[in-house]
């Protein structure tokens, strides 16, 4: 908790030095266009990203009914995946309609439980945005490290939620046994993560941390970064003072 804390003051001292440094020298343009560039090309992904997620919910709600199972308000349909959320700004739960059939009452309520602290969680939306650094972070296998904690820790959480609505922890194991992975991508379901939640739920506490070198390594390039902004803003404020700078 305190290395987010940390991360976050660092990131907070970037942005108001940066904007400090840009309103305060006109020579500082070209970097306030840079600046701008990536927040539009990053504004730019979110975009194409949450449109392709509408279509997906447009295309499930086409092929779903709205109904109940176990008093949850659900959409069922031939959909392949047994249960998950999708939705950005009004996560649905959706079940192909033979998970009845798959599993008994209290392990289908136990998975509804789960499914229901995706959508309350707004899970879909935190994934959309996890995705957006998945292609990069893939590339080390300390990224692929955080990306699996990351995963497991909202599955976990949202196994605690079933618990803690009266789900058991035998229910939710057998559930997550019986059901098969789940193969829609860019939605937040029931399956992944396994090995992580059958050792949370049979009591073991595993480990899904971010790992502590990817956590330094944020934080020392947010401190670089930090740093750099300080040097040149200061520096410009220098030489300012000395008649050096035209503008």
């Amino acid at each position: 908790m305190r290395d987010r804390w940390a991360l976050a003051s660092f990131a907070v001292g970037l942005a108001a030095f940066c904007a400090v440094g840009l309103l305060s020298g006109h020579h500082l343009a070209a970097v306030g266009g840079l600046v701008a560039i990536a927040v539009a090309g990053v504004v730019t992904v979110v975009a194409v990203r949450a449109r392709r997620h509408r279509l997906l919910v447009r295309a499930l709600h086409a092929v779903s009914v709205p109904g109940e199972l176990a008093g949850t308000p659900v959409r069922t349909g031939a959909l392949g995946d047994a249960a998950f959320v999708a939705g950005l700004s009004r996560p649905t739960i959706y079940c192909d309609h033979r998970l009845p059939e798959q599993l008994s009452p209290a392990q289908l309520r136990a998975v509804l439980l789960h499914e229901r602290a995706h959508q309350r969680s707004l899970d879909p939306a935190r994934l959309l945005l996890v995705e957006l650094v998945a292609p990069i972070v893939r590339r080390s296998q300390w990224g692929r490290q955080w990306l699996a904690a990351t995963l497991a820790r909202r599955e976990i959480a949202a196994d605690q939620h079933a618990l803690d609505h009266g789900a058991s922890r035998a229910d939710l194991a057998a559930a997550l046994l019986a059901l098969p992975p789940l193969a829609r991508a860019h939605v937040a379901g029931f399956t992944p993560a396994v090995d992580l939640r059958l050792r949370a739920l049979l009591g073991d506490d595993p480990d899904v941390r971010t790992p502590p070198v990817v956590r330094r390594g944020a934080m020392l390039a947010a401190g670089g970064t930090l740093g750099a902004a300080l040097c040149a803003w200061f520096l410009h404020q220098y030489l300012a003072g000395f008649g050096l700078l035209c503008c």
